[in-house]
């Protein structure tokens, strides 16, 4: 017969005595974690959710217009870094979405995450209270996807530049081999428009130079354990995590700030948290000290 003892354990605590290797190991992370302000790895892993598309399995919209038609085509993208970013620009997805085959390409664009598009123009040294106006992602709003010799490019906005007209004046004018390139409007266009191959490394480029390698990796049927409520897609199921760069000063908290011929910093370019950054370089009443130039600083890792 089964009894349950008069006082239930608390799930949470390890016992001194467990034999699982796995529970010691755990145990011995949780105290070290106590001992240091600073959040490892292994904490976020588990504190951030990485196999998003869990969440969603077999979610049915609440609005039965939201529902997954049955025969509908469903992509698994894989996009990577920029080309620009040295340190996983060959080998590392950046993040992996699966987008309906009945979604326009804009849908995919507008759910792209990428740190160019949060970066601040100005230097700030002289006022660091100055709220800047506008992020990149505000002003620069052209780009293009690059699909089997056609460039979709973005044109919702009158802003908007074609940016695939120098590749095409340039790729006619040395008969580089790529002929009948052409340029199309990004949001005319559905991926079941598309002709695709899996495998293929496709492109995708804003702020002008920002490039992104995109590989379709799957294209398959919905089924009924995909997540069916279409308000929820393009769905992010994956992420690679990114370490943070941290303070110079501190060592402990997310860089913010970025000085440049910094006399009072031993590094050029230097990182600084906001914290750090203000005692160092401004006396009590807020005026300068010392000669730097200082650009607010947008970490990869905020994506985290």
């Amino acid at each position: 017969m089964l009894m349950s003892s008069e006082k239930e354990e608390d799930p949470d605590v390890i016992p001194e005595d467990s034999s699982l290797l796995t529970l010691r190991i755990r145990k011995k992370a949780l105290e070290r974690r106590e001992e240091t302000i600073i959040v490892d790895r292994a904490c976020r892993q588990e504190t951030l959710t990485y196999e998003m598309e869990s969440l969603a399995t077999g979610k049915r919209p609440d609005n039965p217009t939201d529902l997954v038609e049955e025969g509908e085509l469903l992509l698994t993208l894989n996009i990577f870094y920029p080309v620009i970013f040295q340190k996983h620009k060959d080998h590392k997805p950046y993040q992996t979405v699966l987008v309906l085959g009945s979604q326009k390409l804009t849908e995919l664009r507008d759910s792209i995450s990428c740190v160019s598009d949060l970066q601040i123009g100005g230097e700030f040294s002289s006022q660091p209270d100055q709220a800047p106006e506008h992020i990149s992602k505000d002003l620069y709003k052209s780009a293009f996807f690059y699909f089997e010799g056609i460039f979709y490019n973005d044109k919702r906005y009158p802003e908007c530049r074609d940016l695939s007209r120098t590749i095409i004046e340039w790729s006619e004018s040395h008969d580089r081999g790529y002929e009948n390139l052409r340029s199309v409007k990004m949001e005319d266009y559905v991926f079941n428009d598309l002709y695709l191959k899996i495998g293929f490394p496709y492109l995708y480029c804003h702020q002008g130079n920002c490039e992104h390698i995109i590989i379709i990796t799957d294209i398959r049927l919905v089924h009924h354990d995909d997540c069916l409520d279409r308000t929820l897609y393009p769905l992010l199921i994956k992420k690679h995590w990114l370490c943070t760069r941290k303070c110079f000063v501190c060592n402990m908290y997310t860089a913010r700030w970025v000085t440049n011929r910094d006399s009072l910093a031993p590094e050029d370019p230097c990182f600084f948290c906001d914290v750090c950054f203000r005692m160092l370089h401004y006396d009590a009443e807020g005026n300068k000290l010392g000669e730097f130039l200082a650009y607010p600083y947008v970490d990869p890792g905020i994506f985290n």
